[in-house]
């Protein structure tokens, strides 16, 4: 389809469309019309109702002429859409129609141009390929060429070559001319010399089997002498063995007498004990049966004096003599003395049995006690056995510590490596002893101190951050060994006072070690900062009284929250300042191993931004890393270096060297000074002469 004929249909569809809103717009507008003059004409229809009074009727009949002229315009407008409905669909097919015309067109453009193309690319891998045959031809040619010359210079090479091997094999042949002469005389040098070590030989053999004939002599004589010497040993340890057997029977006879007599006065002991104990239990009985005469005795009485206090109120009632009724009050009088007494004598009778019967008790318990230990005696010392030896599964008798050992072997063998052990039954029944008892109760407590001990040991040491080489011209540091070992002794008194500090508080071991490093680090504050946080305290560790880590306080448990408003560096290490609740102004550490950081409304982060220079008061390492363990370079005193900032690293303040190396924070051994370009150093272009410098002043402070 050409460009005009698509030009035709647009205007076609255009002036179609503009055709159908102005019907569209004029059907709406006749309607609007008619509706406004429906109206109106209902508004004169109202008026004159109200001004002329016509009647209702004619009005129901025009409303209903009306509303059919209005069915009747909505029927219109309905096939007015149908119709306009008609024609979009005719429009939408034609353009459908005229799009697939114009994809059909361009797929033929398309089809065209890509033969246009591979016909240009045929035509240019053809004349690459003749270009190639062309250098293909050249590179030939120039191939034979230098095999040409390499055939030349390679039969050069081998007729120099062969004129080289004919001079050498003339000079081999002559050399080895020379050679078979002086292997000639050689051969005739070195016959006449054995000869003369065979003669040697010869002559050496001679004496040699002479000497060996007479040490075989003298060794044969030697060794009668040791059997003899060995038979009257064996003679002598044979009558050892038999008098040391005699005297062990002889003793164990003994201790066999000494426990059968100990064992008859046990039981003759005991049943005399039990004899006293029945004679103190019959004694008690009779108390017993005294206490009771007496209670009865006491029951009566008190059944007398009611009697009595009866006859006495009857008779008041009567108004009876005086005389009888003092006589009866006298009688009754000498009654209630007798219940007193009586009383008395119950109460003493009670004591009496309760202090036989606390006598009895700790004579039974005594004697259960003494009965233990006979026991124990009797298991310890027996007629086989002796206080340090034990009857083995074997019947052998061995040492209670090697008995210990071995059941402890067969424990672990058992237990825990779950192998077969024999006899494991017979084993343990015999460490049920009370002798192997003990002794592994010793083993395992002396096996455990030396545990505890090591683990102690690497708990407590702690890592010195300040190594220093060699002190120059300064008051910061001691020279003499008095000092120094007075300073390692406050130093070990601290780690020990530390280490009891935080064993009794129980916090946790990363916060112990963290504290104790603290505080051999020293007590000087370097830097404070201003912040506003929310943080958790995720593991249990100290609240600090003031800004120092040896003020310890009362112990935060793991969970608690806490509003903190500022940093400070005891020591080079960071701790936060509570501002709320019961802990208020009081400190705890700013590590993040222990302490994160829920809400955060300041800007401090991780490095601060701090352009000056630093200058050294003391001998100082400086580390090639962040967490100050790799010694890079140590510095004497007055150097100085350009700094970038102060980072934080493990809860600690690190200086940032210019030259990418780290300095620890130490007010003591470093200041903060302001940058001066021609007095500062490079580390890594004067390590030689630092190292140099050191060793000097190492020498001089000797």
């Amino acid at each position: 389809m050409s460009k005009e004929q698509k030009e035709k249909v647009v205007e076609n569809n255009t002036t179609d469309s503009t055709k159908e809103k102005n019907n569209t717009t004029s059907f709406f507008s006749r309607l609007k019309k008619q509706v406004k003059t429906f109206n109106l004409k209902n508004n004169e229809s109202t008026t004159s109702t109200n001004n002329h009074h016509l009647d209702e009727s004619a009005l129901e009949k025009e409303l209903r002429e009306k509303e059919k002229e209005v069915k009747l315009k909505e029927k219109e407008l309905k096939q007015r859409a149908l119709e306009l409905e008609t024609a979009k669909k005719k429009f939408e097919e034609q353009q459908r129609k005229i799009e697939e015309e114009r994809k059909k067109n361009e797929l033929a453009r398309a089809e065209r141009e890509r033969l246009e193309k591979e016909r240009i690319a045929r035509e240019k891998e053809l004349e690459r390929q003749r270009i190639e045959r062309e250098k293909a031809e050249k590179r030939e040619k120039e191939r034979i060429e230098k095999e040409r010359i390499a055939r030349e210079k390679e039969l050069e090479r081998q007729r120099i070559e062969k004129e080289k091997a004919e001079k050498r094999e003339k000079e081999r042949l002559e050399k080895e001319r020379i050679a078979r002469e002086k292997e000639l005389e050689r051969q005739r040098i070195e016959k006449e010399k054995a000869e003369q070590r065979e003669k040697e030989r010869l002559e050496k053999e001679r004496i040699a089997r002479e000497k060996e004939l007479e040490r075989q002599r003298i060794e044969k004589e030697k060794a009668e002498q040791r059997e003899k010497e060995r038979l009257e040993k064996e003679r002598i340890a044979r009558e050892k063995e038999l008098e040391r057997q005699r005297i062990e029977k002889e003793q164990a006879e003994k201790r066999k007498r000494e426990f059968r007599r100990k064992e008859k006065e046990f039981k003759i002991s005991e049943d005399k004990k039990k004899v006293e104990l029945l004679q103190k239990e019959n004694e008690m009985r009779e108390h017993e049966n005294t206490l009771l005469s007496l209670q009865t005795t006491l029951i009566s009485l008190e059944d007398k004096i009611e009697e009595k206090k009866l006859t006495i109120s009857t008779l008041k009632n009567r108004n009876a003599d005086k005389e009888k009724i003092t006589l009866e009050e006298k009688r009754l009088n000498s009654l209630v003395t007798q219940k007193q007494i009586t009383q008395k004598d119950i109460a003493s009778e009670k004591k009496i049995i309760e202090k036989i019967q606390k006598n009895l008790e700790m004579e039974y318990k005594l004697d259960g006690i003494k009965k233990e230990i006979h026991n124990i005696k009797k298991e310890v010392v027996n007629e086989e056995e002796t206080a340090f030896k034990v009857k083995y599964i074997d019947n052998k008798i061995k040492n209670i510590f090697l008995v210990s050992l071995l059941y402890l072997k067969a424990y672990i063998s058992k237990k825990i490596f779950r192998r077969k052990v024999e006899n494991y039954d017979g084993i343990k029944r015999v460490a049920k002893n009370i002798k192997v008892r003990i002794a592994t109760s010793l083993i395992l407590a002396i096996i455990l101190s030396l545990c505890f001990l090591v683990t102690l040991k690497f708990i407590s040491s702690a890592k010195e951050h300040y190594i220093s080489f060699g002190e120059t011209n300064t008051t910061a540091v001691d020279t003499t060994e008095e000092m120094k070992k007075q300073k390692e002794a406050e130093e070990k008194a601290k780690i020990l006072e530390a280490q009891e500090k935080a064993a009794a508080a129980r916090i946790d071991s990363d916060a112990q070690d963290e504290e104790i490093t603290a505080k051999l680090a020293g007590t000087f504050t370097s830097y404070s900062f201003d912040v506003d946080r929310q943080v958790t305290v995720n593991k249990k560790i100290h609240a600090f009284k003031s800004a120092s880590w040896s003020d310890q306080g009362e112990v935060i448990e793991p969970g608690t929250k806490l509003t903190v408003n500022k940093i400070v560096s005891p020591a080079g290490y960071l701790m936060y300042q509570i501002s709320s609740g019961n802990l208020q102004g009081q400190f705890i550490t700013a590590n993040e191993k222990f302490v994160s950081v829920d809400s955060k409304n300041d800007q401090l982060e991780n490095f601060i931004s701090r352009p000056v220079a630093i200058k050294f008061l003391a001998t100082q390492n400086v580390y090639s890393d962040e967490t100050a363990s790799k010694v890079r370079v140590t510095f004497g005193n007055g150097a100085q270096l350009n700094i970038n900032g102060i980072g934080i690293n493990n809860n600690r303040l690190i200086y940032h060297v210019s030259d990418g190396s780290f300095v620890p924070v130490n007010p003591v051994r470093v200041i903060e000074v302001n940058r001066e370009t021609p007095k500062t150093k490079n580390i890594d272009s004067n390590d030689n002469k630092n190292a140099s410098n050191s060793q000097s002043n190492q020498r001089t402070t000797r």
